[in-house]
């Protein structure tokens, strides 16, 4: 990653989260706060499907807990969309939030596409299918680590532009961009039938949060998006961004408010960071338990999907790799902070009828809730009931009882040990049916799943350790399983058990043809416990890994799991229907076979520096009196060719100075190459002859375009690459006068990757300081059952791009420690699959390897009931 990167992402996280808790940012020239968390209400066409009020949201009329997982379709490809947002699924996210970029969708002007990858509508449709919501994050500025913060390229080089402000030349170019994006966006808005709930406008912008209108600008970003339809609840980023957004407050509830509390940014890890981190799962478990404990209303984690950032959308501080560390890495493995999110997400989503129309109770519990002074408590209190979080702080394990409800005359708990950073939530007095109620819950619950009519209490402890349930209930309850774990004493049906460490157990009673089922598991099963829909019915599985899909056809049921290579041990699978005891699945055997490297061909190559030729005829490319910058030619890529002529009085050594260049450049005087050491210092020497006419070729690249936070005003200048003039000739001696050279062609890109002629077998070591295209040939072959990750291992090489079956996976050398570019394996092929790099300094690619991620790799398995 390196000293420098990692210090600058440090240094911006702090920057970033000092602005975000302090909410440091006014108007230009204003030393105020302009900011709030408001936001703006829906349409009256939109009210009935998508609502809130300053207690929570409401979806349908439902009260509803939001908890949202970020994840852009434009790091993931189209063949992968369903299975990332399946695992965010049954990580009990019931929403996703994306990013629309600009460049993504018209990366050059007039040229849109929202077809294949980018079929946003189709994006939206699937996530509808799969019964999740959507917050659309429009821009037109975007940030996101994204190459010039989602800006297109192109509008660098509109006369007069200034972006995130009142500019006509900009009004024009979000005009015409948002009168294709924004249809699709509306059409798949809730109250259309589609999955969208919310439209952020803007991003991070230094003037307007929330619902701030501070300038015309803000205006025409709510006029235009309104007069094409706009209609469900929208506003200006700035909603408790923070990797802690919940903090020290003991209440995030505000009567000022008229909207609920929303982070639309929970930072998930950060972005400078790869694969599992164990650490990290203790502590946002706690940072999660404390939005919902402290009165929060929903949540967007950024990332719980990482990804990739293909082609050359990388900003400077990113390469191929968007991984974040995220809970659903970038090649789809699930992470030990995913079950952390899980955990609180479907506890959350389980009581959203009180933690979504609640108001602050801790005052009334904090006294008489527990007894061991070191516990915290705060209390959410609705008509539907009342949940008191117990929050041990410290860092060690407290022990204490829980004081049952006044007047209840319920025994008290038994011994519960929180351990430390734990914070639990305790229900009590919450309506189940008409007739029954949950009185009170000292144990720890994980969800409340419907079953059609069977409404199952998951509850989990330690293995050996002992659970209580009170209920209200008529006299005319019956126990229908577990009856000796029940209790029944005027009108209050007591519960207990013991959590087995094998197995999940059943405990089922019935009052007036419902069925209230208690599923007991221990702690480690209960992070297995997967919630799956059929045909409109709620099951339930524990035991895999990964719970995938469940499919059903003529009484057999099929269950496709995904456990991790580095995972073996055997496990059971156990699938709860609507009703009846847990069943244990077959499951079916299989040799699972795991390679780690794949054999490659042997290697052609492609000169890619023909333009340094003095022959080399370079009429069609962009013509200029002075150099300019990297895509004033159209270009999107990261590199571009220059060429000038150069003719001097007297032979001798000069020094080409330079008003820029950025970030590389390797420079050859009539097709040879000069050590370009001094370029940095925007200096190169030469030795020239008097009367000869010198043809200088100029190479140049970069990393990738500044993401441009917070920036306003003109586009043109910002974050310049390659080269822009004036440029002067002078001798090194300090004689004679200033040579201007003038008259340069340029021409973005390094050719086409693609391109069937032109390769030849290497030979023997390629020329380096010259860029070079290489190709080689690959098969996959079939391992059944076992999901391999593959990634294009560069390490040996300098700077490039890498494609597969002509998919660009991105740029290289990752700034993250990742071993590797990885492989989508749907553009992969059994055979005959074709692996493509440029590398800007033609470094030969006989150490290039294709390796398998061990840490990512998943095995396939099914179980099976009553198939033959």
């Amino acid at each position: 990653m390196g000293v420098v990167f990692f210090i600058r992402s440090i240094l911006f996280y702090f920057f970033f989260l000092l602005v975000t808790v302090n909410g440091a940012w006014g108007q230009p020239g204003t030393n105020k706060t302009l900011r709030n968390d408001h936001i703006f209400p829906a349409a009256s066409e939109a009210r009935p499907f998508i609502d809130y009020d300053s207690k929570g949201f409401l979806i349908h009329g439902k009260r509803t807990f939001i908890v949202s997982a970020g994840i852009e379709y434009a790091r993931v490809p189209q063949g992968l969309w369903y299975d990332r947002l399946l695992k965010l699924k049954r990580g009990g996210f019931n929403a996703v939030e994306i990013y629309t970029f600009w460049n993504y969708h018209e990366p050059r002007e007039g040229e849109f596409d929202f077809s294949g990858d980018q079929d946003l509508d189709a994006f939206l449709k699937l996530v509808k299918k799969l019964d999740m919501y959507c917050i659309v994050r429009v821009g037109p500025y975007y940030c996101g680590e994204w190459t010039l913060g989602g800006y297109p390229i192109w509008l660098k080089f509109k006369p007069g532009l200034r972006v995130r402000e009142e500019n006509i030349p900009f009004f024009s170019a979000v005009d015409n961009f948002f009168k294709k994006l924004i249809p699709i966006v509306v059409k798949n808005q809730i109250n259309h039938g589609g999955s969208v709930i919310m439209v952020q406008l803007e991003n991070e912008h230094k003037a307007g949060w929330g619902t701030i209108v501070p300038n015309a600008y803000f205006q025409f970003l709510i006029d235009k998006t309104v007069s094409l339809g706009l209609q469900v609840p929208y506003f200006f980023s700035g909603l408790h961004h923070g990797n802690d957004p919940a903090g020290n407050l003991k209440n995030l509830d505000n009567p000022l408010r008229p909207n609920p509390w929303f982070s639309s940014e929970y930072w998930g890890v950060w972005f400078s960071n790869y694969g599992p981190q164990p650490q990290d799962s203790t502590i946002y478990d706690r940072r999660t338990w404390k939005i919902i404990a402290h009165g929060g209303k929903g949540y967007n984690v950024y990332m719980a999907h990482g990804g990739s950032n293909f082609d050359y959308n990388n900003d400077r501080d990113m390469a191929a790799s968007y991984d974040y560390g995220a809970a659903v890495g970038q090649s789809g493995d699930i992470r030990p902070i995913y079950f952390s999110y899980k955990r609180a997400a479907w506890f959350a989503r389980g009581f959203q009828n009180i933690l979504a129309n609640s108001v602050d109770a801790g005052d009334d519990y904090k006294h008489s809730t527990t007894s061991n002074s070191a516990i915290s408590v705060t209390a959410r209190h609705s008509p539907s009931g009342t949940i008191t979080f117990l929050d041990n702080p410290g860092k060690d394990p407290v022990e204490t009882q829980i004081h049952a409800p006044e007047n209840s005359h319920f025994s008290p708990s038994r011994p519960i040990t929180l351990v430390a950073g734990e914070i639990m939530p305790v229900v009590q007095n919450y309506t189940l049916l008409n007739n029954v109620k949950l009185a009170w819950a000292p144990t720890r619950i994980y969800s409340l799943i419907p079953q059609g009519n069977t409404t199952t209490l998951l509850i989990y402890g330690a293995a050996g350790s002992s659970s209580q349930l009170y209920f209200n209930v008529p006299a005319n309850v019956k126990i229908i399983s577990g009856e000796e774990n029940f209790r029944l004493k005027s009108g209050v049906l007591e519960f207990s058990s013991i959590f087995s460490p094998t197995r999940p157990e059943e405990f089922t009673f019935e009052t007036d043809g419902h069925y209230i089922r208690i599923l007991a598991v221990n702690d480690i099963l209960v992070q297995r416990s997967w919630f799956i829909e059929t045909s409109n019915q709620n099951h339930i599985v524990i035991g895999p890994p990964y719970a995938a899909d469940i499919r059903i056809s003529d009484k057999c049921l099929t269950l496709v799991t995904e456990q991790a290579w580095k995972d073996s041990s055997d496990y059971s699978a156990w699938l709860i229907k609507p009703l009846g005891i847990p069943v244990q699945l077959i499951k079916k055997s299989k040799v699972m076979e795991h390679a780690t490297n794949l054999h490659l061909n042997p290697w052609q190559v492609k000169d890619s520096s023909d333009p340094t030729r003095p022959q080399y005829d370079d009429k069609t490319w962009k013509f200029s009196d002075e150099p300019l910058q990297i895509g004033a030619d159209g270009d999107i890529s990261a590199s571009a060719w220059y060429r000038t002529n150069i003719i001097v009085p007297e032979t001798g050594k000069y020094n080409l100075h330079f008003k820029n260049i950025r970030e590389r450049a390797s420079f050859f005087l009539d097709g040879k190459y000069i050590n370009s050491e001094k370029a940095s210092t925007k200096s190169i020497d030469m030795d020239l002859k008097a009367g000869y006419n010198h043809t200088l070729a100029i190479f140049t690249a970069h990393n990738g375009r500044n993401k441009q936070l917070f920036y306003v005003g003109p586009l043109d200048s910002v974050d310049a690459k390659g080269l822009t003039g004036p440029v002067v000739l002078k001798k090194a001696d300090g004689t004679g006068s200033v040579i201007k050279v003038n008259q340069w062609r340029m021409k973005g890109g390094p050719g086409n990757p693609n391109a069937q002629s032109g390769w030849k077998p290497i030979t023997s070591l390629s020329s380096e300081n010259r860029p070079a295209f290489f190709r080689t040939k690959f098969s996959v072959p079939p391992l059944n059952g076992s999901h391999h990750v593959w990634r294009v291992v560069t390490n040996t090489l300098s700077y490039g791009s890498v494609w597969v079956n002509g998919h660009n996976l991105g740029r290289y050398p990752e700034k993250i420690k990742i071993n590797g570019v990885y492989i989508p394996e749907n553009w992969l092929k059994t055979k005959n699959n074709t692996l493509v790099i440029y590398d800007e300094n033609g470094f030969y690619p006989d150490r290039v390897s294709i390796e398998a991620e061990t840490e990512a790799g998943r095995d396939v398995t099914i179980y099976t009931e009553n198939c033959r």
